[in-house]
Order: structure tokens, then sequence, then C-alpha cells
């Protein structure tokens, strides 16, 4: 019975000395559509992709801006540190996001951070608005 009782302490302690981290892949959108049809938001998807020179993996983001209309799906390379990210998007079309550069944090639930100097925004991991 002793035993028993200790296991919920021992998994705590596994929990705190591995650190528990959120997905570093996944789905992030805050893509919503007003009552005159009109999309506004972005969405964030993060992947993983093999690097071609090995076997160590790098992460990508296809990502969409909207404000009033949607841009095309931008692709691009993701850095990775901890929880933190930047995303530096490849060439854009029209419309346009903010920046070609989004830097934040991911979190268990959402991704929160700022495309180049603008607002801070906070997109929940959630499935895509074009399901």
């Amino acid at each position: 019975m002793r035993i028993l009782r200790r296991i919920p302490f021992l998994f705590l302690a596994v929990l705190l000395l591995t650190g528990c981290q959120p997905r570093k892949t996944g789905l992030f959108s805050s893509l919503d559509m007003d009552k005159h049809g009109m999309l506004h938001g972005y969405e964030i998807f993060i992947v993983k992709g093999g690097r071609s020179a090995g076997a160590d993996l790098d992460y990508y983001a296809i990502v969409q801006c909207a404000d009033g209309k949607v841009s095309p799906p931008l692709i691009g390379q993701v850095v990775v540190t901890s929880d933190q990210v930047t995303i530096t998007l490849q060439e854009q079309g029209q419309p346009r996001c903010p920046s070609t550069t989004f830097t934040g944090t991911i979190g268990f639930n959402e991704l929160t951070g700022r495309f180049g100097d603008g607002k801070e925004l906070t997109l929940p991991r959630k499935d895509s608005f074009w399901e």
C-alpha cells in the first residue's frame, strides 16, 4: 500500500526532471469569417521535414494571412529553440502578411507572437479553418 501512495510522487518527479515541453509541430489558427463573408486572421501550420544532407529534421511552416482577403499559402523555414520559434517566409504574393518574419512562443494550447514589429497575436492550437 505504501508503494501505491508513492507512485504519484515518482511520476511527478519524473515530469519535473525531464521537463514537460509542448509539441513543436501543430496547427495554430485565428482565421475567421466576418458577417460580410470576409476572412480575417492568421493560420500557421508547423511541420517537420527531412534535411537533405542528413537524418536530422528541419521544421517548416505553411502560413496564411487574411485581412479581408486571404493570402496564398506561404512556406517558411522555422528555427526552434526550446519553445521559441522564428519563421522566415519566402517571397510573398498578394495579399501579403504583415512581415516576412514571425517570432513567437509555442505553448500547449496556442502559439503567441508577432509578425515583425506588429501587434501580439494569439493563435489557438486547433483544426484548420479550411477543414
